[in-house]
């Protein structure tokens, strides 16, 4: 008995050994990080852009922020000009009573559309995580989305969101993957 005790005892010590030394040798190498270094003619990286290597990153990552600002800011740029067109017509004194109620519904329906645009936006935004930005035109709906966000059940999501904000058909919607 004695000697299946100190063969046991052996093994058991043998094992912890070889566990020690692989949590010694981990503790090793990856307690020394190596640092990106600066190329020759670069300023010194401050503490904010030395990474690890091996980190993960994101990639494109600024293209599609870019996109989605852009496309705001077109899609802002066209309301602009047309609310510019509709006050020169209210204002003009050769305008009749026809032209002037006309004006003054388009302007009211571009406000509108530009508070359910912002809306949809941001309920899109929080639901799913990712950019969004919605068109809204007179029949239809188009909801351009960042193409890593688009699930099924996102989709499905977006859908509801358009579909109480504007009372609309699905069949009338777009949901738009923007690469």
């Amino acid at each position: 008995m004695s000697k299946t005790v100190k063969k046991k005892q052996l093994i058991l010590s043998g094992i912890v050994i070889v566990l020690g030394a692989a949590v010694l040798a981990n503790w090793y190498l990856t307690s020394g990080r190596e640092k990106i270094v600066p190329a020759e003619g670069e300023s010194n990286i401050s503490s904010e852009n030395v990474h690890n290597l091996g980190d993960a990153q994101y990639v494109n990552a600024g293209e599609n922020k870019e996109y989605f600002a852009s496309a705001r800011l077109s899609r802002n740029e066209a309301y602009d000009k047309s609310v510019a067109s509709l006050k020169e017509i209210i204002s003009a004194p050769s305008s009749d009573n026809d032209a002037v109620a006309s004006a003054s519904a388009s302007l009211t329906d571009i406000s509108d559309n530009k508070i359910t645009e912002s809306n949809i936006e941001t309920l899109v935004s929080a639901k799913i995580g990712g950019e969004c930005v919605c068109v809204v035109n007179t029949d239809s709906v188009e909801v351009i989305v960042e193409d890593r966000y688009l699930t099924d059940n996102s989709v499905l999501q977006i859908r509801e969101i358009v579909q109480n904000n504007l009372k609309i058909s699905p069949e009338n919607i777009t949901i738009i993957g923007a690469k």
